[in-house]
């Protein structure tokens, strides 16, 4: 089997359906499936996952001529949810720029490593920036200011509930490629 950077392959995980696409380097569809589930709980149904991909990754590998190693996640899940937080520095007249936003992303990441230690940081989004008490969708170029700060939002997910999905394509030799929350990418 050969082994080809062009394809990628998606698989879409809710409470009562798997879809798995695959598209190829130009996003034309190779390769789509999609299985309700029947699922009674308010969780995924494992099992399912197990036996949906047994039944799609040969396919799929067949179709492609190659094997699958890498597959993005997307998860609807009620598990995911978003914390909000604003984190502040106070500058002496400095022209903002992408190192001094970059500075207090980390230091917001940090503040928050401890509190969602048992969570997947899925997104990080920046909401809103506050340069001297005026509110910004986007960074301006080149703006002084004294006071700033990052209005965000983490979208996360238990790292239980991603390491279950990571031990089931494990045993297809497939790892995530990325993890994405549905509504995150629906809005």
């Amino acid at each position: 089997m050969i082994n080809s950077l062009g394809n990628r392959i998606f698989l879409f995980l809710s409470l009562d359906r798997f879809i798995i696409v695959v598209l190829n380097s130009t996003d034309e569809f190779v390769y789509k499936k999609e299985s309700p589930t029947d699922n009674k709980s308010n969780q995924i149904d494992f099992n399912f996952l197990d036996n949906f991909l047994s039944e799609n990754i040969f396919k799929i590998e067949k179709e492609l001529n190659e094997f699958v190693k890498n597959i993005f996640l997307i998860i609807d899940n009620q598990s995911i949810f978003s914390v909000n937080l604003s984190i502040k520095n106070k500058f002496d007249n400095i022209t903002i720029n992408s190192n001094s936003v970059h500075k207090l992303l980390l230091e917001s990441k940090s503040c928050c490593k401890k509190t969602l230690e048992d969570f997947d940081i899925l997104h990080m989004k920046i909401d809103q920036f506050n340069i001297d008490g005026a509110y910004f969708k986007t960074l301006p170029e080149k703006k002084k200011c004294k006071n700033f700060s990052i209005e965000m939002s983490y979208i996360c997910l238990p790292k239980k509930i991603l390491k279950t999905i990571e031990d089931v394509l494990s045993k297809y030799q497939i790892s995530l490629d990325k993890t994405l929350s549905f509504n995150y990418l629906s809005s």
